[in-house]
């Protein structure tokens, strides 16, 4: 049935938002920022100390562009690494954060794109005579294709930082509208009551210390004189809105329910569903991370 495509499931909505008299459902935590990002750049102007004014598309733009990197940025502080820190590590050249951390026994190295770090090893190898056996970051060993004068192979830990990638594509786009990596980060400014940046909208500002916040302050600007109540379960809807989000016909949002491979969707299931804790205490602990949205 499934092959066949002929599976699907009601997908209750995430959020429900008041407004005025009006009460309305939003399906996903992205369609519900998207919806506060754009009641919040009504008339929403940035202004910062230096007299740069970002307004209309620009704002836009900038916001959007931020938003982009929220995740990214969150993501790569959880697996300890300090955006300000690692900003001190960028390429002054092109501006770019290291993507590579490599661990060389008591040596550590970071490298900006797959090709610096493959030079890198390579000279390493020439210089010692000896192959580097790669260790993944999940601790299996990838044995190498051959020793080089039958030397002792040296081990070395290649850890990726994916959410980087996300965060240098970001700060291109920044780049072109007169921001940097700088503007993301709080400092000290010791005796300056002056904000960085203040955001106006309407009667109203928000003084800023960093363009990190700027997107969160949008969106909370957008929320007002809105209610909205996010779903942690149907156990909170009543039976009204059951019925009127996920059982009737004319407003329900089904998915349909794919399988691409059955093996990995039956290991997956023995995995977090079986009988045995081991397997399960493993999987949350090699990505806990990764989790980017949780209710507790």
């Amino acid at each position: 049935l499934i092959e066949a495509g002929k599976i699907y499931v009601a997908q209750p909505p995430l959020f429900r938002v008041k407004h005025k008299k009006d009460t309305y459902y939003v399906q996903t935590e992205e369609a519900m920022r998207q919806q506060l990002m754009n009641r919040g750049l009504e008339d929403a102007v940035l202004e910062s100390e230096d007299g740069k004014r970002i307004e209309g598309p620009d704002m836009e733009t900038l916001c959007r562009t931020l938003s982009g990197m929220e995740d990214a940025i969150t993501a790569l502080d959880r697996r300890g690494v300090n955006l300000n820190a690692h900003s001190q590590r960028r390429n002054l050249e092109t501006g770019r954060l290291p993507v590579f951390h490599v661990f060389l026994g008591t040596e550590e190295h970071w490298f900006v794109n797959r090709m610096e770090l493959d030079e890198f090893l390579k000279q390493r190898e020439k210089a010692t005579g000896t192959e580097l056996t790669v260790e993944s970051t999940d601790g299996t060993q990838q044995q190498p294709a051959a020793e080089l004068n039958g030397s002792a192979e040296q081990v070395l830990q290649i850890v990726e930082f994916h959410e980087v990638r996300t965060i240098n594509s970001g700060l291109k786009s920044l780049a072109e509208m007169g921001f940097g990596v700088e503007d993301l980060l709080t400092v000290e400014r010791t005796g300056i009551q002056q904000p960085r940046y203040i955001v106006r909208r309407g009667e109203s500002e928000s003084p800023l210390d960093d363009l990190r916040r700027l997107p969160g302050t949008i969106r909370s600007a957008g929320e007002k004189g809105m209610t909205v109540t996010r779903f942690k379960g149907l156990g909170e809807m009543n039976a009204e809105e059951l019925r009127e989000t996920t059982l009737d016909p004319e407003n329900r949002t089904l998915i349909q329910v794919r399988m691409t491979n059955a093996a990995d969707a039956d290991d997956m299931f023995r995995i977090l569903m079986g009988d045995k804790v081991e397997p399960r205490r493993e999987f949350i602990e090699k990505h806990a991370l990764e989790v980017r949205n949780l209710d507790v």
